[in-house]
């Protein structure tokens, strides 16, 4: 009687999830995982879904992107003209690129820009701080992760002194990713100093009924005077202290600096999240006028789970197409979509040079076993997979021969590409595409290479612990 009766709560609570599952628009590998789990584990599975199955904003969060979206389109459209360029300047590959990001995200091609690439944390942030004690009028700072101690102390006194002197400083901080730092005595300088801070996508128990807490702000962005701008991969934490108990070193990042129009762009973009957050209309200041920085021309492409599609894998899947010579990739976190995987596939097939360069060893197990299952269809077509052996590189670039590169926050997961906010820097530039094809050499010389032979030789037990994590990565 108690075996049958826990039969049909089995039954009952498999098929409710799967109609739940079936009645959602979701990616085959997704759907199937999920099934998977909910069969073999029916209560273990159905709490997960429910939980983190479905990309859950919470109805408030979603009636406010509704009404952001054709906001961010009028201001898009309002650009002033001189900051403006024309797609159709750029070479057939590289217009393709532009014309779907204009198309997807709403921001269009722009020129007059000064970039400058910054290759250790410690350069990244002293130059941070200079520009911040440099401020006249506004700061504003949007980043996943904040971590007191180390050089971050200097940060959180630079914004201090500069909400001192009268200069707007606002912080969003991820409100998972910044957990530590909202009770360090950090947050309460700032605070008490006058910085503006957004706690982004606050998690507690109450919301978990009502939104899926793993749904983050991944950004990294810093705006100074609406003139200066950064972004890439480091998050506002000293890697000499950052989780040095994780068992993989420093983690390695890189950055860039900009002068010019995308700034104040950048700054719209966060701002449209404070938005989402806090309420009230989108309505960043008016357009500076700023004198020519440079001749770079680049395009502000922000991406996040209020879109009903992968607007950053379509991106991807377009410059992996365009391709003709040479794509190199860096990446802490690989696990791609089959059609990611598809493209990278052909790409090698066709000619292609592929390089794709990850950390030997990275924060998460099941990441890495999921990583690791893909490794033999990369390699067996001629994708060169090399192994970074010196720290967690963390920096996320892909060059495209040598004259697009894609540069940011997104890894090459379904974490980026459905769950988080995101933010990347697609630069038409041979100068600076050259500037980080060089640093992703230094990254291959600190790398090791993984031979076909050697990986087809490891056991049989680790073959089938990948495939099984690989089944579920969909899920991670």
């Amino acid at each position: 009687m108690v075996f049958s009766l826990l039969s049909f709560v089995y039954l009952a609570l498999a098929l409710a999830v799967s109609l739940r599952i079936f009645s959602r628009r979701s990616s085959h590998g997704t759907a199937l995982a999920w099934l998977l789990l909910v069969i073999l584990l029916p209560a273990i599975g159905a709490l997960a879904y429910l939980l983190i199955g479905e990309r859950r904003l919470g109805r408030t969060w979603m009636q406010r992107a509704i009404t952001l979206q054709p906001q961010i389109l009028r201001w898009a459209g309002n650009m002033p003209v001189k900051d403006v360029v024309a797609p159709a300047t750029l070479a057939s590959g590289a217009e393709s690129i532009s014309r779907l990001a204009t198309g997807l995200a709403g921001l269009p091609l722009m020129g007059g820009h000064r970039l400058q690439l910054l290759v250790d944390s410690e350069s990244i942030m002293r130059t941070l701080i200079a520009d911040i004690d440099a401020a006249c009028s506004t700061v504003h700072l949007e980043f996943y992760i904040w971590s007191a101690g180390g050089f971050v102390d200097d940060l959180v006194t630079a914004l201090v002194n500069a909400a001192g002197r009268g200069v707007f400083c606002r912080a969003l901080m991820d409100s998972l990713g910044s957990r530590s730092f909202f009770r360090s005595t950090a947050i309460e300088r700032l605070r008490t100093a006058g910085v503006e801070i957004v706690e982004v996508l606050p998690v507690n128990p109450l919301r978990v009924l009502f939104v899926r807490l793993d749904l983050r702000d991944h950004r990294k962005i810093a705006v100074i005077d609406r003139r200066l701008a950064y972004t890439g991969s480091m998050n506002i934490a000293d890697p000499r202290f950052f989780k040095q108990s994780a068992g993989v070193g420093e983690w390695v990042d890189a950055m860039v600096r900009i002068e010019g129009p995308a700034a104040w762009a950048l700054e719209a973009v966060s701002l449209s999240l404070t938005v989402l957050q806090s309420g009230g209309d989108f309505a960043p200041p008016q357009a500076p006028a700023l004198s020519l920085a440079g001749n770079s021309q680049v395009q502000i492409f922000p991406s996040g789970p209020q879109a009903s599609t992968r607007h950053i894998e379509a991106l991807l899947l377009t410059a992996i197409y365009a391709a003709r010579r040479e794509i190199v990739l860096t990446t802490p976190y690989f696990v791609p979509s089959e059609m990611l995987l598809v493209a990278l596939r052909s790409a090698a097939a066709r000619g292609v040079r592929v390089i794709l360069i990850v950390p030997q060893k990275i924060d998460s197990w099941l990441v890495r076993y999921a990583s690791d299952a893909y490794n033999d269809d990369l390699l067996a077509v001629g994708i060169i997979i090399l192994h970074f052996t010196d720290g967690l590189l963390h920096t996320k670039s892909m060059v495209i021969d040598e004259q697009v590169t894609i540069f940011g926050t997104v890894n090459l997961d379904l974490r980026s590409f459905e769950l988080n906010f995101e933010v990347s820097l697609i630069v038409y530039d041979q100068q600076f595409s050259a500037e980080v094809r060089e640093l992703q050499r230094h990254y291959e010389s600190r790398s090791r290479p993984l031979l076909l032979g050697q990986w087809r030789a490891r056991p049989h037990w680790r073959r089938v612990l990948e495939n099984a994590v690989q089944v579920m990565s969909p899920l991670l």
